[in-house]
C-alpha cells in the first residue's frame, strides 16, 4: 500500500527501506528509521501527524529547554555553560555579540539553538523506546557544533528526557 508522508512523499508500507532522509528548506535533516519492512496504517498515521505538526513540537521543545535551563533540573545549563567556558573569546563573541554577563550570554546562546536533525523511530529501530529524537545545536563559525542538545519524545507526544550528547 502506498502512503504519502509530508516531506518524504510516497512510501510503500509493505516494502519499507531501513532508512529515509530528506532535508527541509530550513536545512533540517529529517530521517525515518525502520526495524521492519512493514508498518501498519495506525503507525503510519501517527508518523504523518507528527510530520504535519513539526511547528508544534518545535514550540514545545523551546518551552521545555527554557524550563530545564531555568530550573537547572536537566542538562541545558551545563550545555550552555560549555559554550561559555570552552569557546575562545573570539568564537564566543561571534555568537553572542556584545553580551557581557554570563546571564546575557546564556540568553543569546539559548536563542541561537537550532534544530539540526529530527529522527523518527516508529517501530523501535536500534532498540530505542523513543518515537522521535530532536537534535539541537549552535553554529560556530557558520558550522553546526558536534555538541547536541537532544530531546527524546515517546509516541504519546510526551517529552521523555533532554540530554547532552556529542
Amino acid at each position: 500500500m502506498q502512503y504519502s508522508l509530508p516531506h518524504f512523499g510516497e512510501l510503500s508500507l509493505e516494502q519499507l527501506e531501513e532508512y529515509y532522509n530528506v532535508e527541509t528548506a530550513a536545512g533540517v535533516s529529517l530521517d525515518l528509521n525502520f526495524e521492519h519492512t512493514r508498518i501498519d496504517i495506525e503507525r503510519a498515521d501517527l508518523l504523518k501527524s507528527w510530520l504535519e505538526d513539526l511547528d508544534y513540537f518545535q514550540q514545545q521543545n523551546k518551552v521545555a529547554i527554557q524550563h530545564d535551563f531555568k530550573t537547572g533540573e536537566g542538562e541545558v545549563q551545563s550545555y550552555i555553560r560549555f559554550y561559555i567556558e570552552e569557546l575562545d573569546e573570539e568564537q564566543l563573541a561571534d555568537i553572542v555579540g556584545d553580551a557581557e554577563s554570563d546571564e546575557e550570554k546564556s540568553a543569546v546562546l539559548l536563542d541561537k539553538l537550532r534544530l539540526k536533525r529530527l529522527g523518527f523511530y516508529p517501530d523501535g529501530k536500534y532498540g530505542t523506546p523513543n518515537f522521535a529524537i530532536f537534535d539541537y545545536t549552535i553554529d560556530i563559525d557558520g558550522e553546526p557544533c558536534n555538541q547536541l542538545l537532544v530531546i527524546n519524545w515517546n509516541d504519546q507526544r510526551e517529552i521523555v528526557e533532554i540530554t547532552w550528547e556529542s
